[in-house]
């Protein structure tokens, strides 16, 4: 049986595979996408709030998020109106995590996805759309921590969800990412370390190794997540994680078809996994990217006294 978190997700593959038949691959011609709305002048979009594949507690996000209420949300490119839920249709319904949402399919195997609308009263439910239909506005309906539009991408009737950046038009980042440091989470709570100096602890168990980074975009206070991380202890083989795509693979979702939400994050932290720790003298290298291809770089020093 599929976990909650995975409900909202596998519900377009269920519209997919009824309106399409099983899973087949996308090799037709991609889709000119356009962001679904423009705050700000292009390319300096604003309040780009989430970036895809961030921690959402037990999930991945799946998508994009910009802030704002009651504006226009248009198609990310011409499609038909495949789905879409309204809350005022059935009022005695829980509301979903989505809230109000519409989906599209725009040929070729490309979905596309909108959540958290306001009341989709007066504006298209069914047939085709251009990319200047207006398809609703956007509100803060469902699970939401205030108004914004999330939005994603999919392919494979649903079963690949791919990150919105890589098919978009580029837009201004010039801010790189900000590794803020380490942090081993042990019974007894949180151990941070930092770059800028020599740490010095004991364990006395394997623990895993997490990371604080946090990626400003166009605005320096934005909390947003990376697109790109690598990491390596002493001489050992660099492990490297690609936040591009999710795919849904027996019965969850993972990161690049390979890596499970619990193997990539914890308490909200990058999950570096359990470290093979020298006695003594250890160095753990850190490279993160964005999607515009701002870099940062660190290193952490570690005296471990290995008890075990």
């Amino acid at each position: 049986m599929l976990s909650a978190r995975n409900s909202r997700l596998t519900l377009l593959c269920l519209i997919a595979t009824l309106l399409l038949g099983p899973p087949a691959r996308a090799d037709g011609e991609r889709p000119q996408f356009q962001w679904p709305i423009i705050k700000g002048e292009f390319p300096d979009l604003r309040l780009i709030t989430s970036t895809f594949g961030e921690s959402r507690i037990d999930h991945f996000h799946n998508g994009l998020d910009i802030a704002g209420d009651n504006d226009a949300v248009r198609p990310m490119a011409a499609g038909d109106i495949v789905y879409t839920r309204n809350g005022p249709d059935d009022p005695f319904r829980p509301e979903q995590g989505p809230g109000n949402y519409t989906y599209l399919y725009h040929g070729n195997g490309w979905w596309s996805g909108y959540y958290h609308l306001r009341n989709l009263s007066g504006y298209p439910r069914a047939g085709a759309v251009s990319p200047e239909t207006i398809l609703a506005r956007s509100g803060n309906t469902g699970h939401s921590g205030g108004p914004h539009l999330h939005f994603f991408v999919a392919r494979e009737s649903g079963y690949e969800i791919i990150n919105p950046l890589t098919v978009l038009p580029d837009v201004t980042d010039e801010n790189p990412p900000i590794i803020e440091g380490l942090v081993i989470l042990t019974p007894n709570g949180e151990t941070h370390l930092r770059a800028d100096r020599i740490e010095r602890f004991r364990l006395t168990r394997p623990y895993p190794i997490l990371l604080r980074v946090r990626d400003p975009g166009l605005e320096t206070y934005t909390n947003r997540g990376v697109y790109r991380l690598r990491w390596r202890l002493n001489d050992d083989e660099a492990r490297e994680r690609v936040f591009d795509r999710v795919q849904f693979v027996d019965g969850d979702w993972k990161l690049q078809g390979q890596h499970s939400f619990e193997e990539s994050f914890v308490s909200g932290y990058y999950n570096l996994g359990i470290l093979s720790f020298a006695e003594g003298e250890n160095l753990i290298e850190v490279f993160v990217a964005d999607y515009a291809g701002n870099e940062s770089s660190d290193r952490f020093n570690l005296v471990v006294d290995r008890q075990y």
